[in-house]
């Protein structure tokens, strides 16, 4: 079953990294350090939320947020600020919490639960077993997350998994969407694992182009014939599995309708993509996104190398610029993972 995210045309998404601090230390984390740093204050984050609702409104946009870390419940008074905050201001329509889950008591999933802009709360499963998840996230993690999927489920709230594959764990997708039909999580999405941060030199992971085919042609496959979790396939690569379908498929957000905001409120273009860019304190964020020359080198496709120079896929993908930049060094490269032919890429 498909489902239709909001129009890149009229959203503009923050990603916002509130704290590096985490109490997992998983084997495929992006992050370098986890001693936050110049962490904003409670008093910071308000500040950063009336320069985003400002941006947005002059933009004539409707905002979107994701709130994560690091883990972002190690800052729960925060958390429940900013969901207030967000929700009093009536310029952001969707607020998504991005956590490991597995610091939510009964009485946070409640108190989650009557927070009018949480649209959904993402956790991580690496696998449909212990073995697979733990291998990945840390010994018992796997029990841990299914029992907060539980307790999330239980007490209402809209739950997502988001799963990022790699040679570890492939085999485990389908078997992975079973068990979360069984326990009757809402959303499912696959993120490809980008080797930088803790598994910077973990190349070795990626998978192969025919590997990253098969695995997506066969989400493609299981979410038209199951009804739950519903199946997101808004990622760069997917048209290559159905171009025509307005559900599957889309383009790098690099320089299109998303910025990401980090604990010490460093902007980078996308958390994958660590470019800083400024500082939304010190620096205008209608400067960043419309003066920028790294976000508009990004944008004009004629920039783009390799295998996705001149692709006739560019108006619905792009490849993925922070895959490029792990794997070839230069962010403008072609995506490594694509498997279409080079013959076929031109109109």
């Amino acid at each position: 079953m498909v489902y239709q995210e909001p129009s890149i045309d009229t959203e503009f998404y923050f990603q916002w990294h509130i704290t590096e601090q985490c109490n997992c230390r998983c084997r495929h984390c992006y992050h370098t350090s986890y001693d936050s740093a110049n962490e904003l204050s409670d008093q910071l984050l308000l500040k950063v939320v009336d320069i985003l609702e400002a941006a947005i409104e002059e933009w004539d946009r409707r905002g979107a947020v994701s709130l994560t870390g690091g883990e972002p419940w190690l800052r729960r008074h925060s958390v429940l600020s900013l969901l207030d905050r967000f929700a009093s201001g009536g310029l952001i329509d969707r607020v998504d919490l991005l956590t490991n889950g597995l610091l939510l008591s009964d009485s946070d999933c409640e108190e989650l639960a009557h927070k009018s802009l949480l649209r959904r709360v993402q956790v991580s499963l690496e696998g449909a077993t212990a073995e697979s998840h733990d291998g990945i996230r840390g010994k018992g993690s796997f029990r841990k997350t299914l029992d907060a999927i539980s307790r999330m489920k239980r007490h209402g709230l809209t739950v997502s998994i988001m799963m990022t594959i790699s040679q570890h764990n492939v085999n485990d997708i389908i078997p992975l969407l079973d068990l979360l039909h069984e326990y009757n999580v809402d959303f499912f999405s696959v993120e490809r694992f980008i080797p930088e941060g803790q598994a910077a030199d973990q190349k070795s992971w990626i998978l192969t182009p025919e590997q990253l085919k098969k695995a997506f042609h066969g989400v493609y496959k299981w979410a038209h014939e199951h009804d739950r979790p519903k199946v997101l396939m808004y990622r760069p690569l997917y048209c290559l599995v159905d171009d025509q379908s307005p559900h599957v498929g889309a383009m790098c957000s690099v320089g299109i309708n998303a910025l990401c905001i980090l604990h010490d409120g460093t902007i980078y273009p996308c958390r994958r993509l660590p470019i800083p860019l400024g500082n939304i304190l010190t620096d205008s964020l209608y400067d960043i996104w419309y003066a920028s020359p790294i976000l508009w080198r990004i944008r004009e496709p004629s920039n783009l190398k390799g295998l996705c120079s001149n692709c006739r896929f560019i108006p619905i993908c792009r490849g993925c610029r922070a895959m490029a930049l792990s794997f070839c060094g230069d962010w403008l490269g072609g995506d490594p993972q694509c498997w279409i032919e080079p013959e076929n890429t031109r109109a």
